[in-house]
């Protein structure tokens, strides 16, 4: 059974002018042709001046987020992740939401926000973000210049490691308490093994960098929680973020993403 065609729904979600450029956001949607018959939504992304820079932009988060090909697909983005009515298959995502933001002139931002289902499904936000010169995606590692990468993942690592040393030291206060019942003690036990572990295990000056999203004054770094899905109950921290303002950034980002920034 084929998936019922995806409607290009106007208006605009956003419109954001530039010196260069008009930026337009429309959305794709269609709804899930079998129960529970899902409503999906995602975003396409519409540059009058520079057709070419906006279809390279829709191309990649279509093949990294939806993992379909839109040239290929045609009307049916949604194919790969609404399951199928003949074998029974899990959605690979339910629930799925977005926004955009345009936190500087050259870059704009997506966040999407789902249930990612396999052999058990889980909440998630992810961040993509696009230099508009050009269409390139932003990648982490990619900012930096060889020896600010080492500075940038130094102080990150630092940043992170006082922020899960912190949380042990309260729970093991916390452990002191006389009024503690057993079953309460156990789970605060549970979660300062959980913390020990992450904090031994992960390498020194090597952030575990899940996620980034630029803002109009910097860099926001989640750092990737110590939890895995069984788990997940005891870890209150859950992704950390950290904030680098981009005057700090400056002197460890490479020239041309100094350009992007507008530094």
């Amino acid at each position: 059974m084929r998936a019922h065609a995806c409607l290009l729904v106007l208006p605009l979600l956003g419109f954001v002018p530039s010196k260069a450029q008009t930026v337009a956001i429309d959305t794709i949607s269609a709804v899930q042709p079998w129960a529970p018959n899902e409503a999906y939504s995602f975003p396409h992304l519409r540059m009058p001046e520079q057709p070419d820079i906006a279809a390279r932009i829709h191309h990649d988060l279509c093949t990294d987020f939806l993992q379909v090909d839109p040239d290929s697909a045609g009307n049916d983005i949604f194919e790969m992740v609404w399951g199928d009515a003949v074998s029974g298959g899990m959605p690979r995502l339910n629930s799925l939401t977005w926004s955009f933001t345009r936190p500087l002139p050259q870059l704009l931002g997506f966040e999407f926000s789902a249930e990612g289902c396999g052999a058990y499904c889980e909440g998630f936000t992810t961040h993509y973000v696009y230099d508009l010169r050009n269409g390139d995606r932003l990648v982490y590692d990619s900012l930096f210049t060889a020896a600010g990468l080492i500075a940038v993942n130094d102080t990150l690592d630092r940043a992170w490691r006082r922020v899960v040393s912190d949380r042990i030291q309260m729970l093991d206060d916390e452990r002191l308490s006389s009024d503690l019942a057993p079953e309460d003690a156990e789970r605060i036990n549970s979660k300062i093994e959980l913390y020990r572990v992450c904090f031994d295990e992960r390498p020194v000056g090597e952030p575990y960098v899940a996620d980034m999203e630029p803002l109009s004054n910097g860099m926001r770094v989640f750092i990737a929680r110590c939890s895995a899905h069984a788990n997940r109950e005891l870890d209150e921290l859950d992704a950390v973020e950290l904030f680098l303002p981009y005057s700090w950034l400056v002197p460890y980002l490479r020239p041309d993403v100094r350009v992007v920034f507008g530094l």
